[in-house]
C-alpha cells in the first residue's frame, strides 16, 4: 500500500461515515458538532495508518488481512472514539450502532479501494499489451 491509497482510504471511510451519521442526524438519533468531524477524522486517519502497516506485513491470507483490518477498526472506533472521545454510551443499542457503522463503512472503503486497484491493475495491463504489439 502506497502513501496515495492510505489517504483515499482515509478520505472514503470519512466521507462513507459523515454519510451515514448525517442520515442519523436527520432522523433525530444522532447529533454533529466541529470537534466531533476533527475527532472522526483522526479516527479514520488512525485507521488507514494501521491498515498501512497491516499491509505492510505481507499476511498471505486474505480472511485473516481482513479480520486484521476490522479489528484495527474496532480499536480506532470503539477504543478511540468510544473510550477516549465519549462518542457514545456503552450500551447494547449504541454499541449495536457503532458496529454496524464502521462494518459498512470497512466493506465501502475496501470496495472503493478493490475498484480503484481494480481500475489501476487494467490500465497497466493495457499499456503493457500495448508496448507488447508495437513491439512485434
Amino acid at each position: 500500500m502506497k502513501l496515495r491509497e492510505s489517504i483515499v482510504i482515509s478520505c472514503v471511510s470519512y466521507t462513507a461515515v459523515m454519510i451515514i451519521i448525517s442520515i442519523l442526524n436527520g432522523m433525530g438519533v444522532t447529533g454533529l458538532s466541529w470537534i466531533f468531524n476533527l475527532e472522526l477524522f483522526l479516527v479514520t486517519t488512525l485507521i488507514s495508518l494501521f491498515m498501512y502497516i497491516i499491509d505492510k506485513l505481507n499476511i498471505e491470507s486474505q480472511p485473516v488481512y481482513i479480520i486484521l483490518q476490522i479489528l484495527s477498526v474496532a480499536i480506532s472506533v470503539l477504543g478511540i472514539g468510544g473510550g477516549v472521545m465519549k462518542w457514545f454510551s456503552w450500551t447494547l443499542e449504541y454499541v449495536s450502532i457503532t458496529i454496524g457503522i464502521f462494518v459498512v463503512v470497512y466493506l465501502i472503503t475496501y470496495g472503493v479501494t478493490f475498484l480503484i486497484n481494480s481500475i489501476t491493475s487494467e490500465k497497466i495491463n493495457q499499456k503493457i499489451t500495448e508496448q507488447n504489439n508495437k513491439e512485434n
